[in-house]
């Protein structure tokens, strides 16, 4: 994947992002909740002023920053991989960035970040789309640290250039 197509994604999630808390925000009452499968799952206008599972209550100059200091890390990596990127190295840089810029726009914002997505059923804390991206991102960043070996053979696998050529294309 052209790194070009990984900020393109990026740009995508952050849009997803703020489309779906803006229509949160533009429809349903802060605090109230929508069932759609009751007991299981609801849309719920909710803030939080802290990380995730509301850790940190508060820090939101604190949660700014960290966010930019992992938007940078993750446009270094970008940089440093070349100009194609194995896609499971790409996904798994472009979901957290996207996520990463999404709950930051929030904070800088409101000073908050809108959740919205309520999993009733397994009691699990409010969350939105961004939190979605970042979650799956820094799964798929685990996976593929576990089990990619030989970066040669996945970048060759992806239709990426070796490495030397991605050192050379920057």
């Amino acid at each position: 994947m052209s790194r070009t197509a990984l900020y393109v994604l990026a740009l995508l999630i952050l849009l997803a992002d703020q489309a779906t808390k803006a229509w949160l925000r533009a429809t349903v009452a802060f605090g109230e909740s929508i069932p759609l499968f009751p007991g299981v799952f609801h849309i719920t206008h909710a803030r939080n002023t802290g990380a995730a599972f509301s850790l940190l209550e508060g820090a939101t100059p604190l949660l700014a920053m960290a966010a930019v200091l992992v938007i940078a890390a993750i446009v270094y990596t970008a940089r440093r991989a070349g100009t194609r990127l194995p896609l499971s190295l790409a996904l798994a840089l472009a979901l957290p960035l996207g996520g990463a810029l999404g709950n930051l726009w929030d904070r800088l914002r409101l000073g908050y970040v809108t959740d919205l997505f309520d999993f009733r059923l397994i009691n699990f804390p409010v969350f939105n789309v961004a939190d979605s991206a970042i979650t799956v991102g820094i799964g798929l960043l685990v996976w593929r640290t576990l089990t990619v070996r030989d970066e040669e053979a996945e970048r060759a696998r992806s239709g990426a250039p070796p490495a030397e050529d991605a050192t050379a294309a920057r």
